[in-house]
């Protein structure tokens, strides 16, 4: 299994407890099932300039452990992802910690 299939099969099981929880990510969904998988749509997203609702209901969830964002971060994914995505992962974390600026 290829490291974009791994990333794949651990975005599902993120759906998966995000459902568990009452959330469906039905654009997430779309997204990861589309051309190019999970890597390919986490990469879109995070050079994106917007960010998702999905994102913020996961982080008023109190589970910021199930958004992209943290699973770009992972030293895993290292070789998906470019340290310009793991920079916007990080800031985008870091907004919604409170952390960045106003």
């Amino acid at each position: 299994m290829t490291l974009a299939e791994e990333f794949q099969r651990a975005c599902q099981a993120a759906v998966d407890e995000s459902r568990e929880l009452g959330y469906t990510p039905t654009a997430w969904i779309s997204m990861m099932n589309g051309p190019g998988g999970a890597a390919t749509a986490a990469r879109r997203l995070l050079t994106n300039g917007d960010v998702q609702t999905g994102f913020q209901r996961l982080i008023s969830m109190g589970r910021r452990d199930l958004t992209v964002e943290q699973a770009v971060l992972d030293e895993y994914w290292v070789d998906l992802f470019t340290d310009a995505h793991r920079e916007a992962a990080r800031w985008r974390l870091a907004q919604a910690d409170g952390d960045g600026p106003a």
